[in-house]
């Protein structure tokens, strides 16, 4: 076992010390899947350390998220910015706004530096700055890590490794792409590009902008921040990530942000085909968008991402405890997560599936239903949402006209679903 010399954050405060690289569970990833995940494991007794490729928790993810009513513990309202009060929908011909309780808007960079302090309380060590470039693997088991950094290399082991490294770095998928020797289909996997704007008026609304020819099977959109900010976006299909969102500003020339100055831009893809057939193997579990645990819809991962962590910090320390790291124990986390929100990603998918076939006419259709239905509006956030997804989709498919819109194919797999 090597041995040597770095600056570590610990629940013992930042150290220089000689260290032996061995651990129970290395997680590698330090957004929400992974801190989550490894606060779990560690106050469940497991010795676990988490590797963050960027240089802080936080430190190049997006400014803003928007997520739903209830998903946070009170411990983490700092990170809260703002309420979400008002929807504006816009297709190419016709614009919807919509009233109520729409979740909150919180701070990314706060959030998980809260949720990196809860990890750290319960006894997880954090390394920033280290890249993981590759598993470990002996007799068909997964033994730890290799982390990379210039001139320094190092091996980590561990019984189990969670691979929370996301899907839109240069090292992220590890299980995706090692263990199963694959990658996430360029056609299925959506692009982001994102700005922080200054100098943008004050209001608790979101703005969604359906286009398919800025956004093919995407979407753009204005989020609130705080202090005069907000987040402008754009998703979709085989995009140019670097002007997409030049060119939605150009053309659609939003009024909120007239007189609006970006001042951080930010690049990501997010894979949309769903999860892997087992997201499991000897030694290792996969989290989040790593793992293909996304909502289609609205390509919103921030629910499952805390939710599938707690899943595999609980399963991860179980398997600890009982001396069980083989992949039949680790497929009880399989089993859990899917049965707890799967059946919601493939709702997600072929609701998804359904609007890329004359997408512009749909949505315009759809936003004709809603302003006729005002009762339907509300349930048109859950399902963009992904938020009380099955009385949303059944109330839906209650109304003859939305039934045309997608069409008796999908109307009849969501009503196998429902049943």
């Amino acid at each position: 076992m090597n041995n040597f010399y770095l600056y570590k954050l610990s629940s013992s405060n930042w150290i220089r010390a000689q260290m032996s690289v061995e651990y129970d569970v290395v997680v590698v990833g330090g957004g929400p899947a992974g801190l989550s995940a490894a606060r779990r494991a560690s106050s469940g007794g497991a010795d676990v350390l988490l590797l963050e490729l960027q240089a802080q928790i936080g430190g190049q993810t997006k400014t803003s998220a928007w997520v739903p009513p209830g998903l946070l513990e009170e411990k983490f309202n700092r990170a809260i910015t703002g309420s979400v009060e008002k929807i504006r929908l816009h297709s190419v011909h016709r614009k919807l706004e919509i009233e109520g309780n729409f979740g909150k808007i919180v701070d990314r960079k706060i959030l998980d530096k809260l949720l990196a302090s809860e990890a750290v309380k319960s006894g997880v060590d954090i390394w920033v700055g280290s890249p993981v470039t590759d598993l470990l693997e002996e007799n068909q088991k997964i033994r730890g890590v290799r982390s990379e950094a210039g001139d320094w290399s190092e091996e980590i082991e561990s019984k189990i490794v969670i691979d929370a490294s996301g899907a839109k770095a240069e090292w992220s998928s590890l299980f995706l792409r090692k263990i199963l020797n694959s990658n996430w289909d360029r056609e299925e996997t959506t692009y982001t590009n994102e700005y922080l704007m200054t100098e943008v008026p004050e209001e608790g609304k979101v703005d969604i902008y359906y286009n398919s020819v800025l956004a093919p099977s995407g979407y753009a959109w204005i989020y609130p921040a705080e202090r005069k900010l907000a987040i402008a976006g754009v998703r979709g299909v085989r995009i140019h990530p670097d002007s997409a969102l030049d060119e939605f500003i150009g053309q659609e020339e939003p009024s909120r942000l007239q007189g609006s100055v970006p001042i951080g831009a930010y690049r990501g893809q997010l894979p949309l085909e769903g999860p892997p057939e087992s997201t499991t193997a000897n030694g290792i579990i996969a989290v989040g968008s790593s793992a293909g645990q996304i909502y289609p819809v609205s390509g919103h991962g921030m629910k499952y991402a805390l939710e599938a962590g707690e899943i595999a910090g609980r399963i991860t320390s179980e398997a600890i405890q009982e001396d069980r790291t083989e992949n039949k124990k680790l497929q009880e986390y399989d089993h859990f997560w899917r049965n707890k929100f799967e059946e919601e990603i493939r709702v997600g998918s072929i609701l998804r599936r359904a609007l890329e076939i004359s997408p512009n006419q749909k949505m315009d259709a759809l936003l004709d239903v809603l302003e006729e239905n005002p009762e339907l509006q509300e349930k048109f956030v859950n399902i963009f949402l992904g938020e009380n997804l099955e009385d949303s989709v059944k109330d839906f498919l209650d109304i003859k006209e939305c039934r045309k819109i997608f069409g008796e194919n999908t109307v009849n797999k969501l009503r196998s679903i429902y049943s």
